[in-house]
């Protein structure tokens, strides 16, 4: 069976009695030497509550961005890093290629002087023979 008298309308209703009398009580059977530093260090309390609630918001804002900066950076090193293996790599490969370029050079302008030095161990053969007349 619902309570008809304690209602949530009731208690909005009833509200800034309550705050009257209960203000009215605590002065009056409180002292103020005990009463007021209590006051002063409850309303302390709720600002530094409500600005600590405030500066979490704003923090984890701070905090996204932050982590943002702190990534592109990182990928902006990462990026960097791999141009320059990149780079080091293609100039390896066109070091490679001009060797091997030169060795082909190489090659072909060997077989080039293997024909005359073949040339060359006939001819010596020859003039070590030399020319005998049968007499």
């Amino acid at each position: 069976m619902p309570n008809i008298f304690f209602t949530e309308e009731n208690l909005v209703l009833a509200s800034p009695l309550l705050a009257v009398c209960s203000t009215y009580a605590f002065f009056r059977f409180i002292p103020l030497k005990i009463g007021l530093p209590f006051i002063g260090t409850l309303s302390l309390l709720i600002q530094a509550r409500a600005k600590l609630i405030a500066s979490r918001s704003t923090d984890e804002h701070i905090d996204k961005t932050f982590v943002k900066d702190l990534v592109s950076d990182e990928d902006a090193l990462l990026a960097q890093k791999e141009a320059k293996a990149e780079k080091k790599q293609r100039k390896a490969d066109i070091k490679l290629r001009e060797r091997l370029k030169a060795e082909r050079k190489r090659a072909s302008n060997g077989n080039k002087e293997n024909v005359d030095d073949d040339d060359d161990g006939e001819m010596m053969v020859k003039f070590a023979k030399g020319s005998r007349k049968k007499k």
